[in-house]
């Protein structure tokens, strides 16, 4: 029995069950009666406090546990005592734990395999020291006692490392799960006989010490610990969870093998989730678990019309996540209507008014101040009523207190507490888990303030952390044609408002990119943007436009739509088409206009670098193709490629590839390959240009120069080389498969590219040059040369004698060509050629040369060659597989001469 059950025994009357446990404590006086909560699930709770569970719940509730003193007749610092001894500094819950949210059976940790997901390094001691960073979720405390119940670790929770140091054994292995890793020496100092794993979100920490250095703090610099510690050489080996794709299968499987409920389908629950906006929200283990818990709950075999099968957004799936915790919940005083509405405050706040990015963590405080949602004058009337029945209470400190921590915010972060939403991710500061259900609220919530006038989603814009959601969702409305935000804005326009400029320039750069897709934008709109937008502008020191409003340190800068070159780009697409006499045009745009200045804008539109994300091809061709239109009007251009605005690249090659003669070396400056160099087909198929007949001119102007150096643009390895040896004339491979561009072929794989047509020129060349190949590396062309082609060669003779590493390489990849074309030899009586084959034979294949050769042999009639004799020796000699037929033909070729 636990210690409550033995002080229910020494009452008097003597309590008889933890029911009436909990009817006595409902009816104490110190019973606060706000706390809302059944006899039977009080009496739930009260059992699991006798055996050291759910001390949490009690941790929050002062005044349950001053009322528990009062009914078990006991001080206050008495039941503080039981309940700190019942707190250890690891776990110990036994062997058997129950998983969070999938519905499985317990788990034996003696003898059930962990689920998949976890390093394999964090569950073998002998590859300690080990730094896992792992977010939460990840599985640290299963894995932690995991380890503990097999005996493998000891296993310690700690909220720093200092805390940590202080109980660690002196010998053997341990896993410490660390709130903070603060502290943490940079190397894996430890006592001789300890092997230690921390497992923490943060990254291991970085050893800073010269080589000299190492080992040379005297013992007394380390910090102090009952351990008896030296400095080690070993640095903490860092590891990762794996990626998610890598064993999201092998955990389904994991789950199906243990699930408890029916109609879970594994197939179905896979393909669920690897859709494109499931599979983006799992970064843990513990998140696909609760995932597959979702789907397990809410998804049946054949249900289409099912809570999970609806669910149409982020929000939807969130909630239903929400409804699944809660009815797993032994008891959580707000509805899940009551607890979604005020978690839609959250979200509205943490847009507009949070300062702190919504996935960091943060005091219980600041999660207290953003569930606020008004005063509850309920419970100040209670304590009222108890004023007038004799209370003593102090009005002004309450209403002071009631300022800091409102009742309704308390309720509503002490129930997200309750259903594990809200955890401790460093000391005393907490986050939302699993973060996708906070994303796909703030989502919503994101949608919702779209409809609250441009202002109020300006401000959402302004804060940046979600200024490329609403990009994306305001373009999503426009590319349906639903312009209702666009005119809502220029509607009522509030220039002085940074609100609604943010708002502006949105709209500003959406219009553009539909422009770009070809999508129809009303010209009122377009104009009116246009107009709008230039009287906004401010210049930089050169004179040119420059956006009111930058993203330059947005969170979100990875997303391309805030990203400046959008903002060029739409005023390009925006001002292309113009009414006759119409003041919008470039040079208006600019304080200095010039044809200079009109390049600078193109280049501003063009600008990229090799850190910043790709431009979308549906928005880089239309761009592209811009460029070329607006290319006559901008003046002369410089000649290096890097000077030259991406958006002019393309046509200026198609214009120089017409010049006679080509110039090769004005070519190969004239693009920046590695961005463009896929897209040129594309491009000169929308401007009626025969790219075919451009390669071609490219390839000939090479060969006509002696085949001089090749340039670096047509090099096979970069990545657009497709587009230009996919025409590659024959006649080419003669020159590549000569000596100087050999390697080309082999290391390079410029092989890849070639057709019939390509290997029967290889082959010619391969075949009339006299000097042997077998130095070259080109292991790649002997993988790839089709079989016919290697028909041929052996029909003239090659692979020859100096080629012994080809012949070789050659019979294990084609062993059934090189047999018919010897048994083809044979039989037309061109030994020499068929055993200068026959010779390299694998032995396997030998059997078959003799069968062939003693065919041949009956077949012609006629004496063979003494280089058959020879051969035949040979193979007796070295005892090949069936040698017994070599004698054999021996002795039919030359019988023992009379004795």
């Amino acid at each position: 029995m636990g210690w409550i059950r033995d002080r229910m025994e020494e009452l008097e009357p003597r309590v008889q069950s933890f029911v009436e446990l909990a009817q006595r404590l409902r009816k104490s006086r110190s019973w606060p009666r706000t706390e809302r909560i059944k006899e039977t699930s009080l009496a739930t709770y009260l059992g699991k406090f006798d055996s050291g569970e759910a001390l949490e719940w009690l941790d929050q509730r002062p005044e349950v546990r001053h009322a528990l003193s009062e009914v078990l007749e006991m001080t206050q610092e008495e039941v503080d005592e039981q309940l700190t001894e019942l707190q250890p500094t690891r776990p110990s819950g036994g062997a058997r734990v129950r998983l969070r949210d999938v519905p499985v059976r317990s788990l034996d940790l003696r003898r059930d395999a962990l689920p998949p997901g976890i390093p394999a390094q964090v569950r073998d001691p002998s590859t300690w020291p080990l730094w896992w960073q792992a977010p939460s979720g990840s599985g640290r405390t299963l894995v932690g006692q995991w380890l503990e119940a097999r005996g493998l670790a000891v296993f310690l929770q700690a909220q720093t490392w200092a805390e940590a140091e202080r109980q660690l054994p002196e010998r053997g292995a341990v896993f410490i799960k660390l709130a903070s890793a603060d502290g943490v020496p940079q190397r894996a100092a430890m006592a001789s006989e300890l092997k230690i794993c921390v497992a923490t979100e943060a990254a291991a920490p970085r050893v800073v010490e010269h080589e000299a250095e190492r080992g040379a703090r005297p013992l007394r610099e380390l910090p102090e610990s009952p351990v008896a510690w030296r400095q080690s050489p070993l640095a903490w080996h860092p590891v990762s969870s794996p990626e998610v794709r890598a064993w999201l299968h092998e955990l389904v499987e994991w789950v199906g093998e243990r699930i408890t409920v029916d109609g879970f389908v594994e197939e179905d629950c896979l393909r669920w989730l690897e859709t494109p906006e499931v599979l983006a929200r799992i970064d843990t283990v513990g998140t696909a678990l609760g995932l597959i818990a979702l789907f397990a709950t809410f998804a049946r075999r054949g249900d289409s019309s099912g809570a999970l099968a609806k669910a149409r957004s982020g929000a939807d799936v969130a909630r239903l996540f929400l409804r699944m915790r809660m009815q797993q919940a032994e008891e959580v005083e707000l509805s899940q209507e009551g607890l979604w509405k005020r978690l839609q405050i959250m979200g509205r706040r943490m847009l507009l008014e949070s300062e702190v990015p919504w996935f960091e963590a943060r005091p219980l405080d600041a999660w207290h101040a953003l569930a606020h949602s008004r005063p509850d004058e309920a419970d100040l009337e209670w304590l009222r009523e108890l004023e007038r029945q004799g209370l003593k209470v102090d009005r002004a400190s309450l209403e002071k207190l009631r300022g800091r921590l409102p009742p309704d915010a308390f309720r509503v972060v002490r129930a997200l507490r309750e259903l594990d939403l809200l955890r401790e991710r460093q000391p005393q500061r907490y986050s939302f888990h699993p973060p996708w259900v906070l994303a796909g609220l703030l989502e919503q919530c994101i949608l919702e303030t779209l409809e609250q006038g441009p202002h109020v989603w300006g401000a959402v814009l302004l804060r940046q952390e979600h200024a490329a959601t609403v990009f994306e969702a305001l373009l999503e409305r426009c590319r349906s044609n639903d312009f209702a935000l666009v005119r809502g804005v220029l509607q009522s326009p509030d220039l002085r408002s940074p609100e609604w400029v943010a708002a502006l320039e949105a709209t500003f750069r959406v219009l553009g990119l539909l422009v770009l897709e070809g999508k129809p934008v009303p010209d009122e709109l377009r104009l009116g943007a246009l107009r709008v937008q230039r009287a906004l502008v401010v210049p930089d020191a050169a004179g040119l436009p420059r956006p009111r409003i930058a993203y330059e340190g947005s969170p979100t800068r990875e997303s391309l739509l805030v990203d400046r070159r959008i903002w060029y780009a739409a005023l390009l697409a925006l001002s292309e088409v113009l009414p006759p006499g119409s003041d919008l045009s470039l040079d208006s745009w600019c304080t200095k206009p010039s044809a200079e200045a009109r390049r600078w804008l193109v280049y501003m539109a063009s600008y990229r670098s090799t850190q910043e994300r790709r431009m979308p091809e549906r928005w880089l061709m239309p761009l592209l193709l811009l460029g070329g239109r607006l290319l006559e009007g901008l003046g002369p251009l410089a000649t290096p490629s890097s000077a030259i605005p991406l958006l002019l690249q393309p046509e200026r090659l198609l214009r120089l590839l017409q010049q006679s003669p080509l110039s090769l070396s004005d070519v190969n400056q004239s693009v920046s390959w590695h961005a463009l160099g896929a897209m040129l087909p594309e491009y000169a198929r929308r401007r009626g240009v025969d790219w075919e007949q451009c390669v071609r001119r490219i390839w000939t102007a090479w060969l006509a120069s002696g085949a001089s150096e090749l340039p670096q643009f047509l090099h096979p390895w970069e990545d657009h080389a497709r587009i230009f040896w996919h025409f590659l004339p024959p006649e080419a491979v003669e020159v590549l498969a000569s000596k100087r561009y050999r390697s080309l072929l082999g290391e390079e794989d410029a092989c890849r590219f070639f057709r019939k047509e390509h290997w029967d020129a290889f082959v010619r060349v391969w075949t009339q040059q006299t000097e042997p190949w077998g130095s070259e590396p080109l292991p790649v062309v002997w993988e790839q040369i089709p079989p016919e082609h290697v028909r041929q060669a052996i029909r003239a003779g090659r692979p020859d004698s100096h080629d012994g590493a080809i012949r070789k390489e050659l019979w294990q990849r084609l062993p059934e060509v090189f047999c018919e074309e010897i048994d083809a030899l044979f039989r037309q009586g061109q030994w020499d050629k068929a055993l200068a084959q026959a010779g390299c034979a694998p032995a396997a294949y030998i059997p078959r040369m003799l069968a062939s050769a003693k065919a041949a042999l009956e077949h012609r009639g006629t004496p063979p060659p003494p280089s058959v004799i020879q051969w035949l020796h040979h193979m007796i000699a070295q005892r090949a597989p069936d040698w017994h037929k070599a004698w054999t033909l021996l002795e039919y070729l030359m019988p023992p001469a009379p004795i």
